[in-house]
């Protein structure tokens, strides 16, 4: 069941980004919120109700991402999750699994700072991913 934060974020989250308040739009963002994110459109799609269809999903999640409010996560895998846009962090991939898992480590945004500074680029953000293999992948 969705919480009553995961709605009062969603509904600030659109309100601050100019969208109507649909229905669709609330279920849609509220399944991302609830999740902590990391999740394709159809499993997205696979959380809410038979109303919305799969078309309704993808229009939205474009949407989303073009007004900062998710990003769109691309590993080379061929499909994309989706996660909000929240404090800065990284990622480690389970390449058996695709598993994410967020991690925070503020000292790799120095390295920003230095591209900038020794490039003469005015740098806006970076990635940077990590892949390996989970503890579960490992152990079987």
């Amino acid at each position: 069941m969705l919480t009553v934060d995961a709605e009062q974020v969603t509904k600030l989250k659109l309100k601050e980004s100019g969208l109507r308040i649909t229905p669709q739009r609330v279920l849609i963002l509220q399944a991302i919120i609830s999740s902590g994110g990391h999740l394709t459109a159809e499993e997205i799609h696979r959380q809410l109700p038979p109303f919305i269809t799969l078309a309704t999903v993808y229009n939205n999640l474009k949407s989303f991402v073009n007004l900062g409010i998710i990003q769109e996560l691309s590993f080379g895998n061929g499909s994309s999750k989706y996660e909000v846009v929240d404090a800065k962090h990284y990622h480690v991939i389970c390449e058996s699994c695709q598993k994410i898992v967020d991690f925070n480590y503020p000292r790799l945004t120095e390295v920003e700072y230095a591209a900038s500074r020794l490039t003469d680029y005015d740098v806006h953000h970076h990635t940077l991913e990590f892949y390996g293999l989970c503890k579960e992948c490992r152990n079987k």
